[in-house]
């Protein structure tokens, strides 16, 4: 097994996330500067066209290569770990069991980190939730976990689905979570949901808000909003499409809104 490690410019992460689709380890971030990035294959002529300066390529045994995961606190009550990990270690944490794989959204990154900690403050006993671009699937566990009625995972890549249907089925979710591989405008149900979380891109906001705002009934959390300029354009979306942002949160130029509906 080999471990590629390269460094991609702080502007240039979302070109990484499009040419790499099946995901990658976020292993540091300097503020002002950008990321390495991991990536983990068999063959070591791998990645030799990457447009990213290679840090490290390493070798190792596979039986090693589990070290590279460890868990990660987010929030103030939540933790997310891989399947191998004592989960009996977290036992005051509401616990994540997340196996690495093709699907962004392991925790690692700001976005989903940001969601988590406005989820965190929603009281979703008995609510009915959808979860747009579900990813990975970690914030819809979350919401299963927390109390959620309902929760409805959607994501036009089928990766995605597969993922979030293998990381229900680790956390004992399995019949708690349903899957979809579907864009917004493809849900034709009428009642709206108690909360919809978002976790996409600026350009894809710019796409499918319109479809959203119809499936929120109470409050929306989006993120995936990434420095000032995207903030702004983002904000203004809410407003044409009668959203009030109440709150917002920000980690390392990424940045998180919660958001209600106004008459």
């Amino acid at each position: 097994m080999y471990r590629f490690v390269f460094f991609v410019p702080e502007e240039e992460l979302l070109t990484a996330y499009q040419y790499f689709p099946k995901g990658f380890e976020i292993v540091n971030y300097k503020k002002g500067e950008g990321y390495q990035i991991a990536l983990y294959s068999e063959k070591e002529e791998d990645f030799q066209n990457v447009p990213f300066k290679l840090i490290k390529k390493e070798k190792f045994q596979y039986k090693d290569w589990k070290e590279y995961y460890q868990p990660i606190e987010v929030g103030k009550n939540i933790v997310i770990i891989p399947p191998w990990e004592d989960k009996k270690k977290w036992k005051d944490k509401t616990v994540l069991i997340i196996k690495p794989g093709k699907a962004f959204g392991t925790g690692l990154h700001e976005s989903s980190r940001l969601c988590l900690k406005l989820l965190e403050e929603t009281n979703l006993k008995d609510k009915r939730v959808l979860d747009v671009g579900c990813g990975s699937g970690i914030l819809s566990l979350y919401c299963a976990k927390e109390g959620a009625s309902e929760v409805l995972a959607v994501d036009i890549d089928p990766f995605a689905v597969e993922e979030t249907q293998e990381n229900a089925r680790l956390n004992g979710l399995e019949n708690r979570i349903k899957t979809m591989k579907a864009s917004p405008s493809d849900l034709k149900e009428e009642k709206p949901y108690d909360v919809v979380v978002a976790n996409l891109e600026i350009h894809i906001f710019r796409d499918v808000l319109k479809d959203i705002v119809p499936k929120i009934g109470q409050k929306a959390i989006f993120s995936g909003i990434y420095k000032t300029r995207e903030l702004i354009e983002f904000l203004q979306l809410l407003e044409k499409y009668n959203l009030k942002p109440v709150k917002v949160i920000e980690e390392n130029d990424w940045y998180g809104i919660e958001a209600i509906k106004t008459p």
